[in-house]
Order: C-alpha cells, then sequence, then structure tokens
C-alpha cells in the first residue's frame, strides 16, 4: 500500500509526504465554510486516487460527502459516503469502514437526514459477518491527544479512526503525514 502511495506524494525531507496544493485548498475550502467547492475539490481527487487505486480514495470520497451534506444535496452525499465506505470494506480495511461509517451515520442524523442514515446503516449492516471478523487496531491505552487537523494538508485527525505509528504518533488519512500528539 505504501509503494503505490510513494508515488501518489513525494518525499520531502525526512520522509515527510509533500502534500499537493490541490489537497491543500479543499482543506481549505472546507475549513473556510465553501462547502459546494470543497466538495467538487475532494470529488476530484477521490476520482483521481479511485483511478490509480490510490488508498486514499476512500477518504477523500467521505469528504465529499461530508461537503454535500452540508450544502444539503442528499443524493450526492449518500452516493460519495456509499463509495467511500464500499472501497473500504472491499479492500478488507473493516475497522475502519465501521468507525467511519457510524460516524457518518451519526453525523446524516444530526443534520436531520434520516432517510440517508438509514441507507448507510444498511450498507454497514451488510457486511456484518466481515466486521464481527475483523482484526482490530489496537489503540493506545491512554490515547494522547492529537492534533484536531493535519499541519501538513488541514485535514482533519479522528483519533478514533486513524492508523496509529506508534503511542504518540498517527498517519493522516488525507495525505501520509505523521501527526505527533502534542
Amino acid at each position: 500500500m505504501r509503494r503505490g502511495f510513494g508515488r501518489l506524494f513525494r518525499r520531502g525531507p525526512g520522509g515527510v509526504p509533500q502534500v499537493p496544493a490541490v489537497l491543500q485548498r479543499a482543506n481549505q475550502l472546507m475549513a473556510a465554510g465553501n462547502y459546494r467547492a470543497a466538495a467538487t475539490a475532494f470529488e476530484d481527487l477521490a476520482k483521481q486516487a479511485e483511478a490509480r487505486s490510490g488508498p486514499r480514495a476512500p477518504f477523500f470520497f467521505l469528504q465529499a460527502g461530508r461537503a454535500c451534506m452540508l450544502t444539503g444535496e442528499c443524493e450526492r452525499c449518500t452516493a460519495h459516503f456509499k463509495q467511500g465506505l464500499t472501497l473500504l470494506a472491499d479492500s478488507q480495511r473493516y475497522t475502519q469502514f465501521y468507525r467511519a461509517g457510524t460516524r457518518v451515520i451519526q453525523e446524516l442524523k444530526a443534520h436531520k437526514m434520516e432517510n440517508e442514515a438509514g441507507e448507510i446503516s444498511a450498507l454497514i449492516h451488510g457486511h456484518t459477518i466481515a466486521i464481527a471478523e475483523m482484526n482490530t487496531q489496537q489503540l493506545p491505552e491512554e490515547q494522547p491527544l492529537l492534533p484536531t487537523h493535519c499541519p501538513a494538508c488541514g485535514g482533519p485527525v479522528r483519533s478514533d479512526e486513524v492508523d496509529w505509528i506508534d503511542d504518540q504518533t498517527a498517519e493522516c488519512q488525507f495525505c501520509g503525514s505523521p501527526v505527533r500528539a502534542g
């Protein structure tokens, strides 16, 4: 998985990925509340990553779905959420699939999108057997406090959804940069 990722982002000094400006811009649009433009930017990133079977594609689709949800584009947000979650399930990343899916359902319900939450719930329950057999990543006993956003790309960091490199460092889902607890 890392080998393909290395082709996507060039490594800078110290092996840290050089984050593409388009990803930084997409996260800036999201942070600024320009959700329509952010949705389009993340959708473009997701399609490009999916075309080359990139491991970050699911997270770009999920972020595109989130942006669409915030603009009230129910059909489009559901399609993006489903695509991102399906990519996670298809690549047998069940821990991330379950955690991201659960969060998506909560967010949809918070935005009064009950039908859409039901569709995502059905998708998750369709993978119940796989989820029951999943190897869950062991989280540190006392989770350190991570920054809310990746210092390299500006993407959101959720300590319960990231891959932990060690007890103090997680990997950004969007750019792969190490994010240290501080």
